[in-house]
């Protein structure tokens, strides 16, 4: 949250830089993966930002959407899901439907549903954004692309293979075209490959694998983790390592 407001008080100058101050301390506690410890630090936090700066102020909306978050990950699923669903009221009430902020706040929704098994609410939510940012953004923008990739991922969650085998093939089509070697071009043809291996079309499946290792190695390194984890996925299917350029 900002810790400056053009138009306020010094007297509440002082409070929301106290308030931002604890609400670094709680993400903090997030971070490290105390969310029981950061729950009622961020709970504070939002009342004196819904106090000093309103309940539709722009801040006051960030610390809503965190707070929902860190709650759902301490394991508060059924207050998480509410208050996340809140925060996308707001946010679309405050901003609108297309706005970065709202949809981002869908997406963690989505997100929240497919955690928690509810594969069909994940897919329908996820679906609205990804069309959302399609519509805003392009269709090979890295937050388009990202919408889409997770719509799959949650296509192959409901065990709805063959439709998210068509999600994640057009959506790696454009990330090629529009981005080449990427992250999300990374991720979105290994998420293909496991869509494939559970198929059964495994010479498919070994072959997206083969160059998901290849752009990773060629991209982050042969030691990062991410690529360590395709290799290791890519070998249980007998792909073999790519070799060092001499």
């Amino acid at each position: 949250m900002a810790q400056k407001h053009p138009g306020t008080f010094p007297e509440d100058e002082r409070a929301i830089a106290g308030l931002a101050l604890r609400h670094t301390t709680a993400l903090g506690h997030h971070r490290a993966g105390r969310h029981e410890t950061a729950l009622p630090l961020l709970g504070q936090v939002l009342l004196g930002c819904r106090a000093v700066l309103g309940e539709h102020h722009p801040d006051t909306l960030t610390v809503e959407g965190n707070l929902a978050v860190v709650c759902l990950l301490a394991g508060h699923a059924d207050e998480g899901l509410t208050a996340l669903r809140e925060a996308c009221e707001a946010r679309d009430h405050v901003f609108g439907p297309d706005d970065p902020r709202t949809l981002t706040a869908a997406e963690c929704l989505a997100a929240a549903h497919l955690l928690l098994g509810h594969a069909g609410e994940a897919i329908r939510l996820g679906r609205e954004v990804a069309a959302a940012r399609r519509r805003v953004l392009g269709a090979a923008h890295p937050d388009t692309l990202a919408s889409r990739l997770g719509v799959g991922l949650a296509y192959a969650e409901a065990r709805a293979e063959s439709q998210a085998i068509g999600v994640l093939t057009s959506a790696l089509q454009d990330a090629e075209a529009a981005h080449g070697v990427h992250r999300l071009t990374i991720e979105i043809r290994a998420a293909l490959a496991c869509c494939h291996a559970v198929t059964g079309e495994s010479a498919t499946a070994a072959a997206e694998y083969e160059r998901a290792v290849a752009d990773a190695t060629a991209l982050l390194g042969a030691d990062d983790p991410v690529t360590a984890a395709l290799r290791e996925e890519a070998g249980e299917l007998g792909v073999p390592e790519p070799s060092s350029a001499e």
